[in-house]
């Protein structure tokens, strides 16, 4: 059975909708369809038809849930919401499809794709650069929120990579994650990579 792949981009201000459009459709992404849910019981659905409401929505504490579609992948999505200290935008993917990436570590099979990826945020950060705090990358990924980025990478669960925002400096023998550079990117990698 597929899991999803997600990336989490915790920001500091909201992204531009169009710039974000356009980083997707780079990718041969499109979007499909945008919604709101009060909650993640997906309660009150609602579609959103002005991309210009989505700060309201945001700032009401609602989620937006956006459907996105790019050949040979069977589900793929974003997710954006607002908490106490970020904008928190999940960018994820389910592995359906992609066997090589059902597994929570870099290998051979998998080792081209996350370089893919690790270009692309490259790519992204020197659109929005002062916007990202920090983004992490993972497999069913449980993101803990703390204005405290260290505490945050600490205690969150399931994130293989964490790739830091310029101003955030990691205290080596940071737990459980070395310091690395990977595709000209410098991030944490879990230890057991």
């Amino acid at each position: 059975m597929a899991i999803v792949l997600d990336i989490n981009f915790l920001c500091n201000k909201m992204l531009n909708i169009s710039i974000v459009e356009e980083l997707l459709n780079e990718h041969q992404v499109n979007i499909e369809s945008i919604h709101s849910i009060d909650n993640w019981m997906w309660e009150n659905e609602k579609e959103v038809k002005c991309r210009e409401q989505l700060g309201r929505i945001l700032n009401t504490g609602q989620i937006v849930i956006i459907k996105l579609k790019r050949t040979l992948i069977k589900d793929l999505g974003l997710y954006i919401e607002k908490n106490e200290y970020f904008y928190h935008y999940t960018l994820w993917m389910n592995t359906e499809g992609f066997p090589v990436l059902d597994c929570d570590k870099v290998n051979a099979g998998n080792r081209k794709f996350y370089e893919g990826i690790f270009q692309a945020i490259l790519k992204a950060k020197e659109k929005v650069n002062s916007a990202f705090e920090v983004i992490g990358i993972g497999l069913e990924t449980d993101i803990y929120y703390s204005r405290n980025i260290i505490d945050m990478i600490q205690k969150s669960r399931n994130i293989m990579f964490w790739i830091p925002g310029r101003h955030i400096e990691f205290i080596n023998g940071l737990k459980g994650y070395d310091e690395k550079n990977m595709a000209g990117v410098k991030i944490l990698v879990k230890n057991s990579y």
